[in-house]
């Protein structure tokens, strides 16, 4: 089998959404003063590559630590839109279009990631004009009932954030900042793996999301 490491790293350079704090990674301890080597971190929960839970848009719905651990392993499919220009949103038809091309038809037990190439824009004004899902595409996505969606940019949607307040309602949780799905274009039902930390009452959590493929 070959592994896909699907994860930004983390360090005080990782660029962050707007309104949130630069990382801090701070070593604490050395070998050569205390014997054991370690670090302070100090990042918001939506850092890097992470996964939104319910209760980041909506009231009194389960928090990252809450959400049944099946929700973040699953069969993956890569959708390529790597030649989308920017702020372009993402429509039903645009998706269906890609199911088709790649003969699935994905549901429970699936997670659905798209491929926008904008991960190499991190740090830039640019990255912050990726393509997003609309309403149309996030309710259709919502019918398939589906693990989980996710995305190579900073945000699955733009402002109103259709998807957020849509699949996050219907449990289907979302994967920010993924990394490397270009590798996985044209592989179908690959196993992916992202699984949170178990944060109290998290909006979210940062993973070290990855895709299993068979050979």
């Amino acid at each position: 089998m070959k592994i896909v490491d699907l994860t930004m790293t983390i360090s005080d350079r990782t660029p962050v959404f707007p309104g949130y704090p630069q990382p801090i990674v701070h070593k604490w301890t050395s070998i050569s003063e205390q014997g054991y080597y370690s670090n302070i971190l100090v990042f918001v929960e939506h850092t890097s590559t992470h996964v939104d839970a319910p209760a980041h848009f909506i009231e009194n719905s389960p928090t990252i630590d809450e959400v049944s651990l099946d929700k973040f392993i699953g069969k993956g499919v890569v959708l390529d839109f790597h030649d989308l220009g920017d702020n372009t949103v993402i429509t039903r038809k645009m998706i269906e279009e890609e199911l088709r091309k790649l003969n699935v038809k994905p549901g429970p037990g699936w997670i659905i990631l798209f491929y926008t190439g904008y991960d190499k824009y991190a740090g830039t004004d640019k990255w912050f004009k990726h393509p997003g899902l609309g309403e149309d595409a996030s309710r259709y996505i919502a019918e398939l009932g589906v693990n989980a969606v996710g995305i190579d940019a900073p945000s699955i949607d733009h402002e109103p954030f259709p998807a957020h307040k849509i699949l996050l309602p219907k449990g289907i949780v979302i994967y920010e900042n993924l990394t490397n799905l270009d590798k996985l274009i044209g592989v179908v039902g690959f196993k992916f793996i992202g699984v949170p930390l178990k944060i109290h009452r998290g909006s979210a959590s940062p993973v070290r999301a990855l895709a299993i493929v068979e050979e």
